[in-house]
């Protein structure tokens, strides 16, 4: 007979693992959920005080490891508050980049980093938005700081920030995919939770990937506004540019699909429904820099392919004349959010703008 764990885990899809590994994972989790709520504790108590950047400040970010859509949301929400007139400036701390301090990703007009020194993110956000800054720094607040100097913005998003506490927010928005929920429940390094499910509380949006079951609990659901989103293909792009035919050369065609991201299935899965024949499949681990050893194995897998799909953050990270013959190309994807219209009009509102 199962247990309950062993329920939960299987009914999330998530691997089982024996009692000794997850005693001693489960103890890894009390402790870090300790530390977790002691640095919150601290920050709620003001022993520890937020710092307060001279303009407005959103957060994006979610409460459980692993991809949820966070990039392509800045990206929209940066593009949308910018068709409106306003200043904006993205922020992130640059994941496994190779630069270090403050630095200029983008100055609005052109990319000035190359993808190593700025973070596959970064470097992307940069290449996809016009006319909006993209900065990285380990310190956010230094970064800020040296963002405002510089680009004078009237609003910072603030990347992948849902747990950092060190700069006051005026809008705190939280993504969820609605197929991996909030997992198995348990905190890091059991489960993918990065803080208790009690973080929730501070999210002002809550916004769900997906047209999955999942449901928030119905006390948090009455509390907070909660708007749907998904991803759209637009379009194919190479390494030369924009492909001509979008995402319908794809139909009936003979393609190798590789993606080194939190959810490579899901990209698979997307390929296949725009009608590709997809023969084979290879997966790396998120934010993977592919080596010269990666490149000869993904040459020698996709020969046979008529067209090597990858995402975009691949196409940065991948270098692309190593590949020698085969094609290659990066399925460019959109955020569509429903009631796209209301969700930024209460965006402006929580930031104090609706009337500008």
């Amino acid at each position: 007979m199962q247990t309950i764990r062993e329920n939960i885990e299987q009914g999330l899809g998530e691997k089982r693992i024996g009692p000794f590994a997850h005693a001693l994972l489960y103890a890894l989790s009390l402790a870090y959920g300790a530390g977790v709520r002691a640095r919150a504790a601290l920050y709620h108590t003001g022993i520890i005080r937020s710092k307060k950047l001279p303009c407005k400040v959103i957060s994006v970010g979610n409460i459980t490891v692993g991809g949820s859509g966070k990039t392509p949301m800045v990206v929209h929400i940066a593009e949308r508050l910018s068709e409106t007139g306003l200043r904006v400036l993205v922020l992130s701390r640059g994941y496994k980049r190779n630069g270090s301090g403050t630095e200029v990703v983008a100055d609005g007009e052109k990319v000035l980093l190359d993808p190593r020194r700025a973070g596959d993110e970064p470097y992307l956000m940069a290449t996809r938005l016009d006319g909006v800054p993209v900065m990285v720094g380990t310190d956010r607040v230094e970064a800020g700081l040296c963002g405002i100097e510089r680009f004078s913005p009237d609003v910072i998003i603030l990347d992948d920030a849902f747990q950092h506490l060190r700069i006051k927010r005026d809008l705190d928005i939280m993504l969820v995919d609605s197929r991996k929920g909030f997992g198995s429940g348990y905190l890091l390094p059991r489960g993918p939770l990065r803080e208790p499910l009690s973080g929730i509380n501070r999210a002002d949006i809550v916004m769900i990937k997906g047209e999955g079951g999942f449901r928030l609990p119905w006390s948090v659901a009455q509390e907070k506004p909660v708007f749907r989103f998904s991803y759209t293909p637009k379009g194919l792009v190479g390494p030369a540019g924009e492909l001509p035919g979008g995402v319908d050369r794809l139909r009936g065609r003979r393609i190798a699909a590789l993606a080194g991201i939190a959810d490579p299935t899901s990209f698979f899965q997307t390929l296949e429904r725009l009608g590709a024949v997809v023969t084979k499949t290879l997966a790396y681990p998120d934010h993977h820099w592919y080596t010269a050893g990666d490149v000869e194995r993904i040459k020698k897998e996709a020969c046979g392919a008529g067209l090597l799909v990858t995402t975009e953050k691949d196409l940065v990270r991948l270098d692309v004349h190593g590949l020698g013959e085969v094609p290659v190309a990066a399925l460019v994807i959109d955020v569509d959010v429903e009631d796209a219209e209301r969700f930024l009009t209460l965006v402006r509102k929580k930031l104090g703008l609706q009337g500008s």
